[in-house]
């Protein structure tokens, strides 16, 4: 869509790039199982044992689980999420010197959840991010199999923002949530030394969110520019032949609030994994967890400013607007609502890991895991009907629209991470770790945006477990999460290019922007024997 003068399409435009932007991007990956023994070996755990949270990180691992097992798990958390916005020098040229921007220089920083509630609301805010999660594991006496399920989340990420918070405009509620609620899987003890495992996850995945849109940019400078110069006594004439006097269209007013809601309640994937123990000092193991393609669908809402409103309703009946009517909005729309589809793949991920035994009382763990976020090359979004904003995008950039749908250009890429734990037994009922994860952004850089703010990540990890009697264990875990980015001026065409031809969304275009995420994260479970 080249034609930038039509801030709507380019709303459009956002949505997609909000659904690529938000979905984790390395955020949630293994952030939200809440395994205290994983979060405090930073993840390092393929190799390990993970107790019922093996169904996730090595099905071959349940194989260490004798009899007949629960676990029962709390986790909490506290997101942190800020970003600032820098007017530079010769902020505004590129609006027709317009610079009077409220949102110039100023900072956006939340720390309210958000929760995805499947049939008692959707998308709702709440006072704390809390979970009780719970799994069991059944191994008959003698036999080399040992079957579980388990409920955990993969992905559960959400914030929301104040009415007034300068990041309105890129996510002003926003959830992103996978609830793992079946899990079926099998150990096979194959002999001493080797295991292997399968799991079959049936999960929920949501994607909402609520923002407000304002389309900064040369055009709408110039309708500012018309509006303040010819909307006077005295210039009726001039009206009518283009009339620019119904509304205000400024480069830094809010145009309308877009509400989405999608969802799909059953989203299967499977987990393999094998685990090799040939010695006591040393285990080897590897898991790969599949991809899942979704058809996310649900309801969306756009609600236009009275501005909004009057500009395109003013423009339809001058002479102008006449003239070119089949390409501008009819204006008499306060919104529009309907059904909408997004085509989503949950990628794929492959870890392998080895865990070393030196001494009696310590132990090393070093992982390696694959992502592939290449599958978000491109997404497609279909609603129900024909939309104005796409017969106008159609016009202009045929390839990525039609009348009723939008293709957008992600470009992710695929990611490895690492990461290293240590585990010190302080005598036979005590265990305490701690682990370190470097998590590259599978976001380049010119697709950064302050909705999903995460770049380049560490993640720190710190627990304690205690074996209370013979057939009772408890984990405490911690996690800290950080990642800050920097994304100057017209380097990012998800939220600060000022070009006439950027087909994505840029609120804060020509702005310095920095975000930075602090994640705090604590899981504490109790397992026994029942």
């Amino acid at each position: 869509m080249k034609f930038s003068f039509l801030p709507l399409a380019r709303l459009l435009a956002g949505v997609g790039a909000i659904m690529a932007g938000v979905a984790q991007a390395q955020l949630a990956n293994n952030l939200t199982i809440g395994n205290p023994k994983a979060m405090g070996l930073a993840n390092a755990v393929t190799a390990d044992s993970t107790g019922i949270d093996a169904v996730h990180y090595n099905p071959a691992a349940l194989t260490k689980l004798k009899g007949r097992q629960t676990t029962v798990k709390f986790l909490t958390g506290v997101m942190d999420i800020r970003a600032g916005f820098d007017a530079p020098a010769g902020y505004g040229e590129d609006f027709f010197g317009y610079s009077d921007d409220p949102e110039a220089n100023s900072s956006s920083r939340t720390l309210t959840p958000a929760m995805y509630l499947p049939g008692l609301g959707g998308m709702t805010e709440v006072p704390m991010l809390f979970a009780p999660l719970a799994g069991l594991s059944i191994n008959p006496p003698g036999s080399k199999f040992t079957f579980a399920t388990n409920v955990y989340a993969p992905m559960a990420l959400g914030y929301s923002r104040d009415d007034d918070d300068p990041g309105r405009f890129q996510g002003k509620e926003v959830a992103l949530q996978r609830i793992t609620y079946f899990s079926p899987s099998l150990g096979y003890e194959v002999n001493d030394e080797l295991a292997l495992g399968l799991s079959i996850g049936f999960s929920h995945q949501a994607m909402a969110l609520n923002q407000d849109f304002r389309n900064p940019g040369l055009l709408t400078g110039v309708a500012r520019l018309f509006n303040e110069a010819l909307c006077v006594p005295g210039l009726e004439l001039v009206q009518i032949l283009a009339n620019f006097c119904g509304g205000k269209l400024s480069p830094f007013d809010s145009l309308a609030n877009l509400d989405l809601d999608l969802q799909q309640s059953l989203s299967p994937t499977y987990n393999l994994g094998v685990l090799w123990e040939p010695t006591d000092w040393f285990a080897w193991g590897a898991t790969y967890q599949s991809e899942a393609r979704m058809h996310l669908k649900g309801k969306y809402r756009v609600d236009y400013s009275k501005d909004w409103q009057g500009f395109w309703s003013g423009m339809q009946g001058s002479l102008f607007g006449a003239i070119l009517s089949p390409l501008f909005p009819y204006g008499n729309v306060d919104e529009e609502i309907g059904n909408a589809s997004l085509d989503l793949t949950y990628p794929d991920n492959f870890s392998t890991g080895i865990k070393l035994k030196p001494f009696d009382k310590w132990q090393f763990n070093m992982d390696w895991r694959w992502s592939g976020y290449s599958d978000w090359n491109e997404f497609e979004i279909k609603f129900d009907r024909e939309l104005d904003v796409l017969r106008i995008a159609k016009n202009f950039d045929p390839a990525n629209a039609t009348a009723n749908t939008l293709t957008l250009d992600r470009g992710y890429e695929d990611t490895w991470s690492w990461a290293l734990g240590v585990q010190y037994d302080l005598n036979e009922r005590v265990q305490l770790r701690a682990g370190y994860e470097w998590r590259p952004s599978a976001i380049p850089d010119d697709k950064a945006d302050a909705l999903a703010p995460i770049g380049d990540a560490h993640l720190y990890g710190l627990g304690v477990g205690y074996r209370w009697d013979k057939e009772t264990q408890i984990d405490l875990g911690f996690n800290y999460f950080v990642s800050k980015t920097d994304i100057p001026a017209n380097t990012s065409c998800n939220i600060n290019c000022t070009g006439l031809d950027n087909l994505v969304y840029n609120p804060y275009a020509g702005m310095d922007v920095e975000t930075s995420v602090h994640a705090y994260i604590l899981a504490l479970t109790y397992q026994t024997v029942f």
